[in-house]
């Protein structure tokens, strides 16, 4: 019997790798191996369940926008309500197709070879986390502003990478206010109409470069360090205020017992289950506005822990309510 799990994440990564390989346009053949496996193995699931197949790679990542139609051989009890690997408008992989593919374990196998053994790991990995969009003066005014983060600059400018097309409105590349690339209104480049966290509204773009001098993040880090570090900074000066300024990754609550943490901003809520189980976490936290707060996904994110793991999925502010004021030491 197939997995249909299974054949979910390969769909996924062949679309993933298609957006790396063509990243605007209709896709263009030779396609990608994983892209070309997807396509045979959703063949050969329509044929067997008498269904009119796709007719080809296009036809596929049309497809891909509505996973929940009816031309799809996924069984009925296989829920897929609302879920997309491709956008419908602006025919980019969504987050939900990073996620399924796997792209939060590129991002962190990127940092760990980033930050091993450097004796500036510290600076590189914020660096990383906080700047997204690089331009020809960039490692100026770093070094105007922060040397320590100039010197980190030198060592990881590989894992950025020319803005794709899909991102360029005129020769020009932005960042959205959540601090990843966004599609420019057509008519005023001072404001974005969607952006790559797929949830912001409309509104004023934070930076702006040349798109002929700029450089963006390697997507898997935009997505899997760079967007949750803004949560990452909530969480740390709400537990700080609670009380608790020490370690990091760990928060405690009224029994006195650490417990390790982590801060993903998802949409897809099997995934952040795997990626939790592999990150070893006793809770997985979310921002207070995300979807997977949702009693639905908080339902499907404990289905999918294997059995006799507990893991707690809990957004931002429950997290701090919950967080026990660290002991004090007694003056001598």
């Amino acid at each position: 019997m197939i997995d249909w799990t299974s054949l979910l994440d390969q769909l996924a990564r062949g679309v993933a790798a298609l957006s790396d390989h063509n990243s605007s346009g209709a896709p263009v053949p030779p396609y990608p191996r994983e892209t070309q496996y997807a396509l045979d193995l959703i063949v050969h699931e329509c044929l067997r369940h008498g269904l009119t197949p796709p007719a080809g790679v296009p036809e596929l990542i049309q497809w891909c926008t509505n996973l929940s139609g009816q031309q799809w051989p996924f069984p009925p009890a296989f829920r897929l309500d609302g879920l997309a690997l491709v956008t419908s408008v602006q025919r980019t992989r969504t987050r939900a197709c990073a996620e399924l593919a796997g792209l939060a374990n590129v991002a962190d196998e990127l940092l760990s070879d980033a930050v091993a053994d450097a004796p500036d790991s510290a600076a590189r990995r914020q660096l990383l986390r906080s700047q997204v969009l690089v331009g020809p003066d960039t490692h100026r005014e770093l070094l105007m502003r922060n040397p320590k983060a100039a010197s980190a600059f030198r060592f990881v400018k590989d894992l950025y990478r020319p803005p794709s097309d899909e991102w360029v409105t005129h020769g020009k590349v932005a960042l959205c206010g959540c601090g990843l690339p966004a599609r420019l209104d057509s008519h005023d480049d001072r404001l974005t109409v969607w952006c790559e966290r797929e949830t912001c509204p409309p509104g004023a773009v934070s930076q702006l470069l040349p798109a002929a001098k700029a450089l963006l993040l390697h997507p898997a880090l935009r997505l899997f360090l760079a967007l949750p570090a803004q949560l990452e900074d909530r969480l740390r000066n709400g537990l700080n205020a609670a009380g608790q300024a020490g370690h990091r990754d760990e928060v405690r609550f009224s029994d006195g017992r650490a417990r390790p943490f982590r801060c993903y901003d998802r949409v897809v809520p099997v995934a952040l289950a795997r990626d939790a189980v592999a990150g070893g976490v006793e809770i997985a936290v979310v921002p207070d506005d995300s979807a997977m707060a949702d009693p639905d996904a908080r339902w499907a994110f404990a289905d999918a822990l294997p059995t006799g793991t507990t893991i707690a999925l809990m957004t931002e502010g429950e997290l701090i309510a919950q967080a026990h004021p660290a002991e004090r030491t007694p003056d001598a």
